[in-house]
């Protein structure tokens, strides 16, 4: 078997409604967690889960930056698209992720002396809808087309 296709985190598409803030971001992580509440037995494979997506990025006080749509935006959601491989269009090799964001938490000001300012924060993605059958995973839908 030839070996997969490998993802460099260059170049990619990362998407809050249909602003692209990848310029601002360093990190995008978008992790599977247990949702709270969850219990799970030895017997089932996964109960529930909750997606946090955890974002790190540059300190800006411009009204179009990241930071500040964070700030802005706080108690909202919104719509996010990861294209990890930087394509425009979503194919099966190349897909993009998307989802519901839950602005619930506010990057915080951390300043050190003669360093660049950054931040990081976790949000919570909206997990209501759950169908593998149409690759939509605790809220979070794989786009192949």
């Amino acid at each position: 078997m030839a070996a997969s296709t490998r993802i460099k985190a260059h170049n990619i598409i990362f998407n809050i409604g249909a602003t692209d803030y990848a310029c601002d971001a360093t990190m995008v992580d978008l992790v599977l967690q247990d949702a709270p509440g969850d219990v799970q037995t030895f017997c089932e494979q996964r109960v529930g889960g909750e997606w946090a997506l955890t974002l790190e990025g540059i300190t800006s006080g411009e009204a179009t930056s990241l930071y500040r749509v964070l700030w802005e935006n706080f108690g909202t959601t919104g719509t996010f698209e990861i294209a990890p491989n930087g394509n425009a269009t979503a194919t099966a090799a190349e897909p993009h992720y998307t989802g519901t964001v839950k602005f619930d938490q506010i990057p915080p000001l951390s300043l050190s002396t003669n360093e660049t300012v950054t931040f990081s924060v976790t949000l919570t993605v909206d997990n209501s809808t759950h169908d593998p059958a149409n690759d939509i995973y605790y809220g979070v839908e794989v786009v192949t087309a």
